[in-house]
């Protein structure tokens, strides 16, 4: 086995995404190329990526989260490869191994469980153009000009509301809640909408000024 691809192949791009997520998120991550020899039915690579439980997680049945992957040649055109199977699992809530989901969803996995300590939060400021340029940025926090005073909008866990979107409307010493989210990923979602490329909202003076980079949307249907 080897990390590099034999010759005429190349690492599929929703692999190395997959890796650069989870190191991102502060998990390990591990590919391994086999070439073609004659018995194993054809050049593959398997990805692995997981992480171990800690006391910042509390109480769990497993010891880790480990998802194994694999994109097989067999039945592709020379230099090609395409998922094989399922992939297997192994979580925290249901230890022994079993199907892996789709890879949108082991994002959401590594998404919501970052390895305690990861940096996974950017500060600014940026432009709005500039962050609508970021793959899968969400935003947590901007500010904008607004009625003469400089006004802030984020996303917090308010004591009795949750998670919540919350501005100050130009006076930081009073944030106020505006509307709540079931989670912290809907809450950092209702922000970043405010944002979109379509949208007129805050003119040319918004920034930006804390992001994260958020997991895959899911696959419409």
């Amino acid at each position: 086995m080897t990390t590099t691809p034999p010759d005429g192949y190349t690492t599929p791009k929703i692999v190395t995404n997959l890796v650069a997520y989870a190191e991102y998120c502060g998990w390990q991550a591990l590919v391994q190329w086999v070439p073609a020899d004659g018995t194993n039915g054809g050049a593959h690579v398997t990805v692995q990526v997981g992480r171990k439980v800690t006391e910042e997680d509390g109480n769990r049945r497993g010891p880790w989260w480990l998802y194994k992957l694999t994109w097989h040649s067999r039945g592709c055109e020379p230099g090609k490869v395409r998922k094989f199977g399922t992939g297997l699992a192994q979580t925290p809530d249901k230890p022994q191994w079993h199907d892996a989901p789709a890879v949108w969803k082991i994002r959401q996995v590594i998404y919501e469980n970052p390895a305690p300590g990861a940096v996974t939060i950017f500060k600014g400021p940026i432009t709005k153009r500039e962050f609508n340029k970021i793959p899968c940025a969400r935003a947590l926090r901007f500010s904008r000009d607004w009625m003469g005073r400089r006004q802030s909008e984020w996303i917090e866990d308010m004591p009795g509301w949750g998670w919540s979107l919350v501005s100050d409307y130009g006076k930081p010493e009073h944030p106020c809640h505006v509307s709540r989210a079931d989670s912290r990923a809907m809450a950092a979602d209702h922000l970043t909408a405010f944002l979109a490329p379509t949208r007129a909202y805050g003119g040319d003076n918004l920034t930006v000024d804390e992001w994260e980079i958020g997991p895959w949307p899911m696959p419409s249907t």
